[in-house]
């Protein structure tokens, strides 16, 4: 007697992987948890306010107005904040983190992709802090006296977003250049010095000058401070794009598959 066993098919595998969101908690945690990480907060949090009251204290006549203070606020986040993002992913080395961070999640492109959706969650929140600290600012000095004009503001809502894709983008470029470098010291230095001396290079060179305007990213997103960006000032702020945050982050990215972590 013989008996007809039937095999079902096995069934799919629940997906038990951490979610895209948790894993983006996790970094943005991360971000501040460490001492690096919450002093630079702090030191860009007393920065932005500090450039505020000084604008108002010493500040010309004509420079203490809404859009002008807000758009100062902005300065110690463009500078500073980058370095957040750019430590976001060199400390994974520096720490010696990398190992246990990728046997949670072997997947290093989800790794890669949450720590990115931090730093522009960071880029955002920083941009709406510096925005309420220009605001506050210029209640304060209608207070004292010593603002000029109204609230009245040319495209606020323009501005605002431009400001806060230069804070982005600004970010992205740290977090680029960790990824291609994956060590703090090292990125640092290259993140300020390499633009600079791009920067220098062009303002010196009479002949560079025609080409720094599209590939200097310091130059490119200048007009984005104002409303009334022309379509080759857009074009110019892209091309600095691609060739500061898309390239090294390339870059990154593959040496991220082909560095072994021990």
């Amino acid at each position: 007697m013989s008996a007809t066993i039937s095999v079902s098919p096995p069934r799919g595998r629940a997906d038990i992987r951490p979610s895209m969101g948790r894993l983006t908690l996790v970094e943005l945690r991360k971000a501040a948890d460490t001492r690096a990480g919450f002093w630079l907060i702090l030191t860009i949090a007393v920065l932005t306010l500090a450039v505020v009251g000084a604008q108002l204290a010493f500040g010309d006549a004509d420079t203490r107005t809404l859009g002008s203070l807000i758009g100062n606020a902005q300065l110690p986040v463009s500078v500073l904040l980058p370095v957040l993002g750019l430590l976001s992913v060199t400390s994974e080395w520096s720490q010696r983190t990398a190992l246990s961070t990728f046997s949670l999640v072997p997947a290093r492109s989800r790794v890669v992709a949450a720590k990115v959706v931090a730093a522009g969650l960071l880029a955002v929140g920083a941009t709406a802090a510096g925005l309420a600290a220009g605001i506050v600012g210029f209640a304060s000095g209608g207070a004292l006296d010593r603002t000029i004009g109204g609230w009245e503001w040319d495209a606020p809502g323009i501005v605002i977003a431009q400001l806060c894709l230069v804070n982005w983008v600004t970010m992205m470029c740290g977090t680029a250049f960790g990824l291609l470098l994956l060590n703090s010291a090292p990125a640092i230095a290259t993140y300020y010095a390499l633009p600079l001396a791009w920067t220098m290079a062009g303002r010196l060179l009479p002949g560079l000058d025609p080409v720094s305007e599209w590939l200097d990213i310091g130059r490119a997103r200048a007009p984005l401070v104002d409303p009334g960006v022309t379509g080759q000032e857009w074009a110019r702020f892209l091309t600095s794009c691609l060739l500061w945050v898309a390239l090294p982050a390339a870059l990154g990215m593959l040496r991220i598959h082909r560095t072994e972590i021990s």
